[in-house]
């Protein structure tokens, strides 16, 4: 995320929701504040990956009316504000209700500083410092120990981490010596959900490491089943993408734009889903290019989505009778090749993808367009030098190849010959173009590379 919104550490709930690419689960997320809101919001974040957040994280202010004005002009749903209105309440009350009941239950025995530090613990709990409520509950517990009302605080705190298993055995911790007055019924009830949601939040991990796993050994068949076993636990948008790159590396097709569409029911925003869409549908001679158009439009820059855009520029000067589409034994292994590095690509795998794109350039050295894709991957991993030689031998291969001179112009714009960059988006520009795809190639370059960017 750009300098102008602080990081936002994705729990593990949010990364079973996502596609659990991200690593750890233990990591501790802050409730967003307004300004982070609308940062998001302006930056065309989806709507619903948004809710996700402000579900998971709370938020830091009171939604109160003009709050709420100022977010629906940034961009906020109704949907939106209303999730915010009841997250916000739901996070005072859970705060305030367990404070009102721990006067009666604290023993008399209890150290003063012990007190004080619970006191610190409680005020950090309401204002979202998880990790430093902790530990104050630490130094509580080690001048008290086994007092009931740190296990009853700290559980509170690794449930808003999504620590749902260890929230549970703090609880009953708790429990187990709490007073009568306690509701003993409501106590159990919320450590059966905490333990019910940890071991939901583990079985769909096991299921996408599986699937990863499975993928890796080029085994999409069984990868896909590990994967539709996730959704099944957790229909997200993550699952279903997870499962969008088994169809991808297995060819098939038919079930890779069916699950797309079911990933843009949940998230008509999501740019990945609407790539793989456009994908499934290219390779099934049917190009859905507004598709393509629109998730180039959301994140320009998605790799994945330059890789598809120069598969489309390929297929409309091959229907142009301007440039030949590979054939032979060796081009289906390097079209083979290169997908399974998108495959690895989209998984997070970047060096295992970068090997089977450059692969691919070896099986089918005369294809421009592998050479396009490599360089678009090396300039993501800024590999500036590999992507120029990428590039350069693009259009080496092809003089008019759209995708090889937009390559060649983002590494120069990288290595900082500005000017010669624009002259190369200018050229793929007018190559684009002459195939009806000039809006395609200006969405395919990050914001401020094209001339016209510039002006």
């Amino acid at each position: 995320m750009r300098s102008g919104c602080r990081m936002l550490l994705i729990p593990a709930l949010a990364i079973v929701s996502w596609g659990i690419q991200f690593a750890s689960a233990q990591q501790a997320a802050k409730p967003l504040t307004e300004q982070e809101l609308v940062f998001l919001l302006e930056k065309k974040v989806s709507i619903t990956a948004l809710a996700n957040m402000v579900q998971s994280y709370g938020v830091t202010f009171q939604p109160d009316a003009e709050v709420l004005d100022r977010l629906k002009k940034a961009g906020a749903s109704d949907a939106l504000l209303e999730i915010i209105q009841r997250r916000a309440k739901t996070l005072n009350l859970q705060v305030e209700g367990t404070k009102s009941g721990s006067a009666t239950a604290e023993p008399e025995a209890v150290p003063l500083p012990a007190r004080q530090h619970l006191q610190l613990g409680q005020q950090k709990l309401k204002n979202y410092d998880y990790e430093g409520a902790l530990q104050e509950f630490a130094e509580a517990e080690r001048i008290r120990p086994q007092w009931g009302q740190v296990f009853n605080y700290r559980g509170l705190a690794l449930v808003a981490l999504a620590r749902f298993s260890e929230a549970a055995a703090e609880w009953k911790k708790y429990l187990s010596s709490a007073p009568a007055s306690v509701d003993r019924a409501a106590i159990q009830q919320k450590i059966t959900e905490w333990e019910s949601a940890a071991e939901k939040i583990e079985k769909t991990r096991a299921f996408l490491d599986q699937g990863d796993q499975q993928l890796q050994r080029r085994d999409a068949r069984s990868a896909a089943q590990s994967f539709r076993e996730a959704v099944t636990l957790n229909n997200s948008v993550g699952t279903l993408l997870a499962l969008a790159r088994a169809q991808l590396l297995d060819g098939d097709y038919k079930d890779l734009t069916d699950t797309a569409r079911q990933a843009l029911a949940l998230d008509p925003q999501s740019a990945l889903a609407k790539l793989y869409l456009a994908d499934a549908e290219l390779r099934q001679g049917n190009a859905e290019v507004l598709t393509l158009h629109e998730g180039l439009s959301q994140n320009p820059n998605l790799v994945y989505g330059r890789a598809l855009l120069a598969h489309e520029l390929r297929r409309r000067a091959s229907q142009a009778g301007g440039h030949q589409e590979p054939t032979g034994v060796n081009a289906a292994s390097a079209e083979e090749r290169n997908r399974r590095g998108w495959v690895l690509w989209n998984g997070g795998h970047y060096q295992q993808a970068l090997e089977e794109l450059y692969k691919a350039t070896l099986l089918n050295p005369a294809e421009d367009g592998w050479q396009c894709d490599l360089a678009y991957a090396r300039l993501a991993q800024r590999d500036t030098a590999g992507a120029l030689a990428a590039a350069r031998e693009a259009v080496r291969l092809n003089s008019e190849s759209a995708c090889g001179h937009h390559a060649l112009a983002l590494a120069m714009e990288g290595s900082g010959k500005h000017d010669q960059a624009a002259l190369e988006f200018q050229e793929a520009e007018k190559l684009s173009s002459a195939l009806g795809a000039g809006s395609l190639l200006r969405q395919g370059a990050p914001a401020g590379s094209s001339r016209t960017d510039r002006r």
